[in-house]
């Protein structure tokens, strides 16, 4: 019994930090720029969620993030809820499979969800003809690397709470 409530204790709060990040991502950074390109939290710490309890694990919970994210009428929303997941599930498989769970290959499935989700939203404004700036693919670049700069904080949280989870 007390491994069912130390997972719900462990899941309760990865879904704390969850709120906890999107409230980061949209008010705290919602109007801040760097360099012109907008901080996405939202795939690194799905990333490092999947890194850390496993490709199945972490796919559910990206999925539940990215519906939460979309039912919130974010921008690329829908985009999410089809990129997110299967980053999370591409990220986790590759960090249990062939790699050990530390901070070097969660950055590393931290910047292919990255890609893979904001890549998408690009692509999806290329095609609807969305208004974009002239410089739209260097900023999706800045977007990406200055995304990763929170990922350690994030990964040592995901990293505390697994622990206090039993595993």
């Amino acid at each position: 019994m007390a491994k069912r409530y130390r997972t719900i204790l462990k899941w309760g709060l990865y879904s704390v930090l969850l709120v906890l990040v999107l409230l980061v991502n949209t008010t705290v950074l919602g109007s801040k720029t760097f360099c012109g390109a907008k901080l996405s939290l939202l795939p690194v710490y799905a990333a490092c969620v999947a890194c850390r309890e496993g490709h199945e694990a972490g796919g559910t919970f990206a999925l539940a993030a990215s519906l939460l994210w979309a039912l919130a009428g974010s921008e690329g929303g829908v985009m999410f809820v089809l990129l997110l997941p299967a980053a999370a599930v591409t990220a986790g498989f590759f960090c249990s499979a062939y790699f050990t769970p530390n901070l070097l290959p969660t950055l590393t499935g931290c910047l292919l969800a990255l890609a893979l989700c904001e890549g998408g939203v690009y692509i999806q404004r290329l095609y609807m003809d969305a208004p974009m700036p002239p410089n739209a693919l260097a900023l999706l670049g800045y977007q990406l690397g200055f995304s990763l700069i929170p990922a350690p904080v994030l990964w040592l949280a995901v990293r505390g709470i697994g622990k206090a989870g039993g595993r």
